[in-house]
């Protein structure tokens, strides 16, 4: 039986392969790009706890790169670092505040917290950027459904 959760869980191993080709490391630097491309492979083939070391030692080397940041907290909220997870969503927003995928990976971490309103604000931030985008309405509709507004959430989807 398909439910909500396993949806959204979905949908969140689908947002993360999205973000890979909309998000690239910013350097050209061979050792950079191979280590952004090693933790990348392991986290698209799902030995998370492996690409997480990878993007660990990212992240240590290239303390700045907004998306290491990123798909490292993408991780992080896989193996259930919620917390680990939103605190490298800031960072990338204060490295990066024009890139709009770490707000909606910081929602869907506040999302996993129960935190709904702080979720909204995250993807109401992100329409306010690109109102048709796929990943906030989804999300968004998320967050309406679990706040039992059923119309809103249906009018989201279908959005979406």
């Amino acid at each position: 039986m398909i439910t909500f959760k396993k949806v959204k869980i979905c949908f969140l191993f689908i947002f993360v392969f999205v973000n890979i080709f909309y998000i690239a490391p910013c350097c050209s630097l061979s050792t950079r790009e191979d280590s952004f491309k090693k933790a990348l492979d392991l986290s698209s083939i799902g030995k998370f706890n492996l690409a997480l070391q990878e993007w660990n030692r990212y992240v240590d080397s290239y303390p700045d790169d907004a998306a290491g940041l990123s798909n490292r907290g993408n991780i992080r909220l896989l193996v259930g670092d919620i917390d680990g997870s939103i605190d490298d969503q800031n960072m990338a927003i204060r490295l990066d505040s024009s890139e709009i995928d770490p707000y909606i990976n910081r929602g869907i971490a506040k999302e996993a917290l129960g935190l709904w309103s702080e979720a909204k604000k995250d993807y109401l931030f992100v329409l306010s950027k690109d109102s048709k985008n796929f990943s906030a309405l989804y999300n968004l509709a998320n967050v309406q459904g679990s706040t039992s507004h059923w119309k809103k959430a249906r009018d989201l989807f279908l959005q979406a």
